[in-house]
């Protein structure tokens, strides 16, 4: 599956029922995996699928912060 990063505003987030931020998206615009504080730590993310990719649902943990 092809995945890119892509910047989710809190309006989509609400629409999606995602968190807002950057987020690993497939073609057809649905979040895989995030959100993530930035565009490069979405592309690591990407490179990284197969690990525990955050899901941004409500109520479950995101990514750990960035040092």
């Amino acid at each position: 599956m092809t995945l890119e990063p892509r910047l989710i505003s809190k309006a989509d987030a609400t629409r999606l029922g995602v968190m807002p931020g950057w987020w690993a998206v497939t073609p057809d615009g649905t979040p895989a995996g995030g959100p993530y504080a930035t565009e490069e730590a979405a592309m690591v993310g990407i490179g990284a699928r197969g690990a525990d990719q955050p899901t941004g649902r409500p109520g479950e943990s995101g990514p750990p912060p960035e040092e």
